[in-house]
């Protein structure tokens, strides 16, 4: 269960792709709402109407047969009709194309237009921020890019190729004959204040595995989007993922896959200075098998908010946070709900996030590093089979408020589950839980408790379904241990 993630720490700041953190600025409330069709952001930004920001530019993009249009509106789009066209129009505007038909110079703050329809791609490929390419192939994002499709139901990037690993000194150091790919990432660690929206990321995973097979491929991690930079202000929204996979994980978990991730490599610096990044109303399903965790941030603050997990490995989490705010999510036939197991955690709120039918855990906190003042409050556990634990807190977890969460049996089967663990202190585990509060949690009398000692943290007022004290959870305080005003 306790994943350590010091493998990636082990990757070069200015180099690979499997590491850590982001900054930002603030969107306004009501961003991102979902409903049918296009979001109002992506609508108005990609109206041939609106009146740009200074300093931005804009640039359509559709399927349109091999005819190639000036990009400035849809009716006279770029082609993207195959993986080199649509790859090569954005590689340019990222990296620049001074000796091409079309001259481009490197472009910040772009505004990406998609028209309805399947655009293929070879993604980010074999891109590595700081490193020289070895082919012109994919594409990335700039600093300040914006990405609209038409809607996730009608706008839709799929990955067309894989890259396999070959090269035993490779810096991504993974291992040979495996392949990997990620449709979205950054082209260098300034390019914050990145926006993806109003379209589907098909990571491929049932045809490029058929071809993997083919080739004596022996696993494939396919991702979605990864945002790495120095700073933050990222917003991903109105999103659909599907077919990703994390299969290069189960060979060795270092290799773990996340699927959307807001990260940085920085180093020596606070998560506080990688602020204002936004995930919300995004849809994760069809996994198609292997380690990861859908929903990522790590070394970073932000907003995680109104997303679906479904069929995950791990459906949320991170490392190395500041007072990330998770909320109103939910995560669907996971085996783990929610993971936080590594480095150094402080803050971190989980606010009214439904957990439904655990394969194994609902909420995971603790071990090797440091989890402070961690806030859990609202959220729902459903458990509906045996050997399933709602909450663990693995070690080292001080000071955190666990108050008015249910952790419910729907069945006899999950009366053979457990509904908190409070594990002792160990090699793995690291230091003792403690100074904890546990109040107003609703537990069903089936569910058994581990709660280890009683004296190190605080409990009072946990019920069952029936609002009957739990027994083996007696109140062990004169009164509340926190009161509601401090919870607020």
């Amino acid at each position: 269960m306790f994943r350590q993630r010091t493998t990636l720490l082990l990757c070069a700041a200015a180099l690979l792709c499997h590491v850590k953190v982001a900054q930002g600025a603030n969107h306004a409330a009501g961003h991102g709402q979902k409903t049918p069709g296009q979001s109002k952001a992506a609508a108005a930004g990609c109206s041939s109407e609106a009146v740009l920001p200074k300093g931005a530019s804009r640039i359509f993009i559709a399927l349109r047969n091999g005819n190639d249009g000036s990009g400035t509106s849809m009716a006279d789009a770029r082609d993207g009709s195959t993986p080199a066209r649509f790859d090569s129009i954005l590689r340019c505007y990222s990296e620049g194309c001074t000796s091409a038909a079309r001259p481009i110079a490197k472009t910040e703050n772009l505004l990406v237009c998609l028209g309805p329809g399947v655009f293929r791609t070879k993604g980010s490929y074999d891109f590595l921020i700081g490193v020289p390419h070895k082919t012109q192939e994919g594409f990335t994002l700039g600093k300040g890019w914006k990405v609209h499709g038409q809607g996730e139901d009608k706008t839709t990037l799929q990955l067309s190729a894989y890259l396999r690993m070959t090269d035993p000194n490779d810096q991504r150091n993974y291992p040979l004959d495996t392949g990997m790919n990620t449709v979205f990432s950054t082209n260098s660690d300034d390019a914050s204040g990145i926006e993806i929206s109003d379209l589907t990321v098909d990571a491929n995973f049932p045809e490029l595995k058929s071809i993997a097979r083919q080739n004596g491929v022996k696993a494939l991690n396919l991702e979605a989007i990864h945002l790495r930079s120095n700073y933050g202000g990222n917003w991903i929204h109105n999103v659909k993922v599907i077919h990703a996979a994390g299969e290069v994980g189960s060979i060795n978990v270092k290799y773990e896959t996340f699927p959307v991730w807001i990260y940085s490599v920085r180093q020596g610096v606070p998560p506080s200075d990688n602020a204002g990044n936004i995930i919300e109303n995004v849809t994760m399903t069809d996994f198609s098998g292997g380690l990861g965790t859908a929903i990522a941030v790590a070394n970073a603050v932000g907003e995680v908010r109104n997303n679906m997990v479904d069929g995950y490995q791990i459906g949320y989490g991170g490392w190395s946070m500041g007072p990330v705010w998770f909320h109103d999510n939910t995560a669907v036939n996971t085996e783990y709900g929610f993971n936080i197991d590594s480095l150094a955690n402080n803050g971190v709120r989980i606010e009214r996030t439904q957990v439904i039918h655990p394969r194994k855990y609902g909420f995971v906190i603790g071990g090797g590093g440091t989890y402070s003042n961690f806030s859990l409050a609202g959220n729902t556990v459903q458990i509906d089979k045996a050997g399933v634990t709602g909450l663990i807190l693995q070690g080292n977890v001080t000071a955190a408020t666990m108050v008015e969460n249910k952790i419910i049996a729907e069945n006899a089967a999950a009366a053979r589950s457990t509904a908190i663990r409070i594990s002792p202190a160990g090699r793995i585990t690291g230091g003792l839980n403690r100074n904890n509060i546990f109040q107003a949690n609703q537990i069903s009398q089936g569910l058994q408790l581990q709660l280890g000692p009683a004296a190190l943290n605080c409990f009072f007022g946990n019920r069952d379904e029936s609002s009957k004290p739990r027994k083996d959870m007696p109140d062990n305080h004169s009164g509340p241990c926190v009161t509601a005003a401090e919870t607020n």
